[in-house]
């Protein structure tokens, strides 16, 4: 019988099916991972079968949702995929980040929502009103692509966070409002975020807190600090986002000079420390939060300053690394952070002897939150003050 050659079309066929079968068998015999280092976020389980998942089309999303997780080689493939598409197809922008120059990675700022924003406003104006002894400001942070323009990506448009801070400047009323956009955008050449995650530097913090200092009634120069790298292998949240795995930050710390015993106690913990900084987190893949060992409900800062002042300060993440430059000047501060916390602005302030009252956010986050007007209610009927 004469030897018949095998077609291309059939190798590749079979080559294929080969593949299919070995990723498959890799699949089953290889343990499903719950937490994934290189993208800090948890990775889907299996999914629970249940009548009501399979009715109404849940039981079929959770299963590609765990299937996508647990795809066999999945970092690799990202990455390959991340150099495929920014090498090769040149685009300047994976899952919602900038791939700016110089290692730059910004995050592409979500369009706030009208209605939601203009309750923040009105819960902002309505504290100011009720607790008018209590000297209140208001830092809106503007992110990376607003500030770092020498490092947008070729064509990125032009953000519209100055146009949103001046608009929120005129809208606040009985507050001051600290926009540091003048002071940053003067210093934009340096490291005033990190490349591979949203937050600022604290070289960045730094400036803005010595912008803000006036209105804070403090004065900066009264205050030295020691400077200290922690870290120089950080790797942030864009990083983990875009795929972009090329470039490693430095963390410095801001230390006061002098002896300033603290004690920090955290709402959702037991015990004590003796300093704002977890060095323990140094060792994982959050190293930012290092800062206060990331987000919390609420944490009560006690320090030695003898100012006979208490700041509440209303915040998100970005203020993490600021309260480094505040124990010199307060002598309580206390960190809330209304995502995680339940309680309510006038429960606390009537805890808390509160002479000064800080919100601090970034941009992205205070336009697209929705819990701080949560926070700002009155659990009792408000009295105006005379």
């Amino acid at each position: 019988m004469q030897n018949q050659k095998i077609s291309p079309k059939l190798w590749i066929t079979c080559m294929f099916l080969c593949m299919v079968v070995c990723f498959d068998i890799i699949a089953i015999i290889t343990p499903d991972r719950t937490f994934s280092e290189t993208e800090n976020r948890m990775l889907a389980g299996f999914p629970e079968v249940s009548a009501q998942g399979l009715s109404d089309g849940s039981a079929g999303e959770q299963t590609e949702k765990y299937l996508s997780d647990q795809f066999a080689f999945r970092d690799m493939w990202a990455s390959i995929s991340f150099f495929a598409r920014s090498r090769l197809l040149r685009q300047n922008e994976m899952n919602g980040v900038y791939l700016g120059k110089d290692g730059y990675l910004m995050l592409i700022p979500a369009q706030p929502k009208p209605e939601s924003l203009q309750q923040k406003i009105d819960a902002i104006n309505a504290v100011a009103e009720q607790y008018g002894e209590i000297r209140q400001c208001a830092a809106v942070i503007p992110n990376a692509v607003t500030v770092m323009t020498g490092q947008l990506p070729d064509f990125a448009p032009a953000s519209d966070q100055p146009r949103q801070l001046a608009e929120l400047s005129r809208k606040l009323g009985g507050i001051t409002f600290c926009d540091v956009t003048k002071d940053m955008l003067s210093k934009n050449t340096e490291d005033l975020f990190y490349h591979t995650d949203h937050h600022w530097t604290s070289l960045g913090a730094y400036t803005a807190f010595r912008s803000m200092a006036p209105s804070l009634a403090i004065d900066p120069d009264s205050a030295a600090f020691d400077i200290y790298t922690v870290s120089d292998s950080f790797q942030g949240t864009l990083a983990s986002k875009s795929g972009s795995h090329g470039y490693y930050d430095t963390i410095e710390i801001y230390v006061p000079q002098g002896e300033r015993p603290l004690s920090v106690r955290y709402s959702d913990a037991e015990e004590a420390r003796g300093t704002i900084y977890q060095k323990e987190f140094l060792d994982g893949k959050d190293k930012y939060a290092l800062f206060l060992g990331g987000n919390h409900p609420t944490v009560t800062v006690t320090t030695t300053a003898d100012t006979q002042r208490t700041l509440m300060l209303i915040k998100d993440s970005y203020a993490n690394c600021f309260v480094q430059f505040l124990t010199p000047f307060f002598d309580q501060i206390i960190i809330v952070d209304p995502r995680y916390c339940y309680d309510t602005v006038d429960m606390m302030l009537k805890e808390y002897d509160v002479t000064d009252l800080l919100y601090l956010y970034n941009t992205d986050t205070f336009m697209s939150d929705t819990s701080l007007a949560d926070f700002l209610t009155f659990s009792s009927p408000q009295q105006t003050n005379p």
